[in-house]
């Protein structure tokens, strides 16, 4: 199978590559927009993991940060719901990563 037909939808089917693509590009777009609220010095170190029902998981690159990030959790949320990606987040779930820090990509 050629690259070009992974990529391709077929007749409204999406191959299982462009589906991780998909989703991807939706964690880097929640996370332009979760580092555009989170206090200064924060942003990099912060990514968005997904959305589970109510509840945004977030990954911080140490244990620091994702203390402060639990701090300001009601008022990250209270910022973020005026996204439309965000309207029925209520809760913020924060894990350290094993893997270390994050660039502002």
């Amino acid at each position: 199978m050629k690259i070009r037909e992974l990529l391709t939808p077929h007749r409204r089917r999406f191959t299982p590559l462009q589906k991780l693509l998909d989703q991807a590009d939706r964690q880097k777009a929640w996370t332009r927009e979760l580092r555009a609220v989170l206090p200064d010095g924060l942003g990099g170190s912060c990514r968005v993991a997904g959305i589970k029902g109510d509840t945004l998981v977030v990954v911080c690159a140490d244990g620091a940060v994702a203390t402060r990030v639990r701090f300001e959790a009601a008022e990250i949320v209270g910022q973020l719901r005026s996204l439309s990606h965000y309207q029925r987040v209520t809760r913020l779930k924060v894990r350290v990563s094993r893997g270390g820090g994050y660039s502002q990509a």
